[in-house]
């Protein structure tokens, strides 16, 4: 529903019409407007915009009506045998719907060989006689060939059919899976090629089977024409003498226009990847009672001076709006922190907290420190002072209600951005912290000293830890009783497998119960954040896992009785991805490119999609309702059947409503649910 951004884009031609897709903004589909009544004539919009992580297309299909998406995917999913295990990639085939965003089946091809990402190819295909699946593996010595698996579906229910191997010796052949194109009647696919000495395209029947192949730099089906005999063009330059063995089944002509879709799609990449797009970069997200997120935006080469943020309340009806500027900070450079429930802002050596009226002057001269975190009036900052080997010197705030926040320096340290608990031991107020490789600090909330550290061998009085990576703890998540917590210890680096959660007495630091946990990669500085999703059932962690491209946030599932835990990750969507979550565990959110986030339901349900584009805000709920205003009714588009209109569009007018509450769309997710 918004313009997608990425470095490539593959074309898919349909007798009904030109779709390209990009991986940009999770797996986003668009074509060109060609409405004569739309002042977007010729412009490259969004069709819809898929809520589609830790997957990796390799082939596209849309339904004849133009409603559905049907493609293959890679998943790239860990999975737990007491320890992560990183299994070879699986091959799926799912179908979505695009007005909803919604998945109607998935089915994995546990029949078709495992994958080898450089050696095999994959395609899907629908025409008259069904939905296959091809899978084609380059075989190595000494058989030398190419073998072809086809998996035939029904594509209402995706339930699997038989599946056939066929053997090819006269080439070795896969393909890029930049280009793909079906006959009219939808009998032939065709599919752009590679090899090592010259360029050629694959040609499949309706079956998912191999017809032939063509050697050419440029080839398309011809427009009309007949089905059982369909015409290939070819680029004037190619030869047809080598594509005798083509005659009999395909006419082939060389033709000026053959090269058509391929420019096009360079047309449509190069428009993706103009430098005056608009890429942001989340710097914060958070929630609670409102939701809150900033991004710097870049236009062209250069990057915004000040943070752009916006701000919508969880329980209200609206769209989200900007975030209240400081007062007389307008032009400051602004650092935020907290959550949307406590907002902090800090410019000009100044702290700001954001309540019902706005940002409130909180604290001023001397400078205060950082916010790092918060729970309710207990605030860790920190100044930086570079002191034994730690990144933070940490200090402990209290906010009281008209008299702002009083600091006092803490005898705590961490090398990473730390995490905390705040609580009473017999009467006495506490504050345990999780340093990383500064171990677990127990804290006096009245003096600043440190009471107790754990350095991986239970509570001792404070010492110093060793540097040998025993002592790693990181994030905090507290019972709603105030007795225990969770915490992640990181075992030795070089180590592996040695990780584990552990649930501690807070008074004490005994170790109640631990049990494994992912093997996050910690070569870089991960400060390992953690969070409730549903309280004492479910936790958040986001790391990075090992020898992983992509980071993850991964949802935890305690056990009981002493069953194994359960972990679900549900984003993949970058090195470190743009995160938040309600404190209470009623939702969490990812961010995407374009200022956009999407909130989900703890069971990982998407519920709203929010963006805020130049000038103006969108939302839009699963079931395809929406609301606009401003530049992001120009922006947006709702689906009707197979078409994307603009939002003026009287189609468009049941869809539309005036804003959204989070926790109506919630509900009304549970309830679909129940």
């Amino acid at each position: 529903m918004f313009q997608p951004r990425g470095k490539v884009v593959s074309l898919l031609a349909l007798p009904e019409r030109k779709v390209w897709w990009s991986e940009a903004n999770y797996l986003t589909l668009f074509d060109r407007q060609k409405s004569a009544e739309s002042a977007d004539q010729g412009r490259f919009s969004a069709i819809a915009s898929l809520p589609i992580n830790n997957l990796y297309p390799r082939s596209i299909v849309l339904t004849p009506d133009g409603a559905d998406a049907i493609a293959i995917f890679w998943v790239a999913a860990s999975t737990w045998e007491g320890r992560i295990e990183h299994p070879p990639y699986t091959q799926v085939v799912e179908r979505w719907n695009l007005a909803t965003r919604t998945r109607r089946w998935s089915r994995t091809l546990s029949a078709l060989p495992i994958i080898d990402a450089y050696r095999d190819s994959d395609v899907v295909m629908l025409g008259p006689h069904g939905l296959y699946a091809t899978r084609c593996i380059k075989m190595g010595a000494p058989s030398g060939d190419t073998r072809c698996y086809v998996a035939a579906l029904d594509e209402r229910t995706g339930a699997l059919g038989p599946t056939e191997m066929l053997s090819y010796a006269d080439s070795s052949f896969s393909w890029r899976g930049g280009f793909q194109q079906m006959s009219a009647g939808r009998r032939f696919t065709l599919v752009d090629g590679i090899s090592s000495s010259s360029p050629y395209f694959l040609i499949f029947d309706d079956r998912g089977r191999r017809a032939g192949w063509v050697n050419a730099s440029c080839a398309r089906f011809a427009e009309g024409g007949s089905e059982e005999r369909p015409t290939i063009l070819i680029d004037e330059q190619s030869s047809l003498e080598n594509n005798a063995f083509l005659y009999g089944r395909f006419n082939l002509i060389k033709d000026a226009s053959a090269c058509q879709l391929q420019q096009e799609s360079k047309e449509a990449e190069k428009h993706l990847n103009s430098r005056s797009l608009r890429h942001s970069g989340f710097r914060w997200l958070g929630g609670g009672r409102r939701i809150v997120w900033s991004s710097l935006t870049q236009r062209g080469l250069e990057w915004d001076e000040l943070p752009k943020a916006h701000v919508l309340d969880v329980d209200r009806v609206g769209l989200p709006g900007p975030l209240p500027a400081l007062p007389g900070m307008e032009s400051k450079r602004l650092l935020f922190s907290g959550s949307g429930s406590d907002l902090y802002a800090q410019a000009d050596k100044r702290l700001f907290r954001l309540e019902e009226t706005g940002f409130v002057l909180d604290s001023v001269p001397p400078a205060p420190p950082y916010v790092l975190s918060h729970r309710g009036d207990a605030i860790l900052g920190f100044h930086y002072e570079g002191l034994d080997g730690s990144k933070y010197r940490l200090v402990l705030g209290k906010r009281q209600p008209d008299k702002g926040i009083t600091w006092q320096r803490i005898s705590a340290v961490s090398q990473f951005t730390p995490d905390f608990v705040s609580f009473e031991d017999a009467g006495r107020p506490r504050v345990l912290i999780a340093g990383g490789k500064a171990g677990l600090q127990w804290i006096d909330a009245r003096t600043g000293q440190m009471l107790l550290r754990s350095c991986g061998g239970g509570a001792e009085p404070p010492g110093r830890c060793s540097d040998k990576g025993e002592t790693d703890y990181r994030g905090l998540v507290m019972s709603s009783a105030r007795k225990t917590a969770f915490t992640m210890h990181l075992g030795l680096q070089s180590i592996r497998y040695k990780n584990s959660f552990a649930e501690i007495e807070l008074s004490t630091g005994k170790i109640l119960r631990s049990f494994p946990a992912p093997d996050w990669d910690t070569s870089a500085p991960l400060d390992l954040p953690m969070g409730w999703v549903e309280k004492e059932r479910r936790f958040w962690i986001e790391g990075k896992l090992w020898q992983s491209e992509r980071a993850s946030v991964t949802m935890v599932t305690i056990p009981e009785g002493g069953a194994a835990p359960r972990y679900d990750s549900f984003a993949a969507l970058g090195r470190y991805p743009d995160f938040g979550a309600d404190p209470e565990g009623r939702f969490f959110m990812f961010g995407r490119d374009h200022d956009t986030i999407d909130v989900f339901a703890p069971d990982g349900t998407l519920v709203v999609t929010l963006g805020t584009p130049d000038d103006g805000a969108f939302a839009q709920a699963r079931d395809g309702r929406f609301a606009c205003m401003g530049g992001a009714c120009d922006e947006f588009r709702c689906v009707v059947g197979d078409v994307a209109r603009p939002v003026t569009d009287p189609a468009c007018a049941a869809f539309r409503v005036e804003g959204f509450s989070i926790l109506e769309e919630l509900a009304r997710v549970g309830k679909a649910h129940g």
